[in-house]
């Protein structure tokens, strides 16, 4: 059970309505990205990590500008998320596998399926088989940016940054072994 911080209370308002990203990771930590539009239109987005007993580690809201999509509003708070998660958490070396989030889903029927009640080898099976899909975007976008004339530094970065994050996600959902 998660222990809301002021920042939480301050954001929240029932009234207004938009699309939530919720995540466990291995370690226990607990992940909420909400994303919304207030009554002027403005794209807002929380972002909230508590540590497995549901203390606040950070709660931080932003007004996001330029209108994106609650999709790419929840992207970006799951990109602040894992920056939040990567300065708060202990060092662990490069060659061993790192946390990190989830994928964020925008298809209605994929995230009802996700939300059914299923057993934790279900569970798991869709995890794997999400981590196996955002694999291969991320290493087709790679390839497809190695093939070009030209490719601007930040992009590059983003793509490689994306590349390793989808392969340590395939890792530690490998070494996740259902409990019997």
């Amino acid at each position: 059970m998660r222990r809301r911080g002021t920042q939480y209370w301050l954001w929240s308002n029932r009234q207004l309505h938009g699309r939530i990203h919720e995540e466990v990771l291995p370690d226990g930590t607990q992940i909420d990205v909400q994303a919304r539009f207030n009554r002027e239109q403005v794209t807002q987005v929380f972002v909230g990590v508590y540590a497995a007993d549901g203390v606040p580690i950070a709660e931080e809201f932003y007004d996001r500008e330029g209108h994106p999509t609650l999709v790419k509003a929840l992207e970006w708070g799951c990109a602040c998320a894992q920056t939040i998660l990567n300065t708060v958490t202990a060092f662990r070396a490069p060659h061993r596998i790192q946390l990190t989030l989830g994928v964020v889903l925008d298809d209605p029927c994929a995230l009802a399926l996700r939300h059914m009640e299923m057993s934790d080898d279900e569970a798991l099976r869709l995890k794997r088989q999400d981590a196996w899909d955002e694999y291969l975007k991320a290493k087709q976008a790679v390839l497809d940016m190695m093939r070009a004339d030209k490719v601007d530094s930040e992009v590059w970065e983003s793509q490689k940054r994306r590349l390793r994050e989808a392969i340590d996600r395939r890792a530690a959902l490998r070494h996740t072994w259902p409990c019997d």
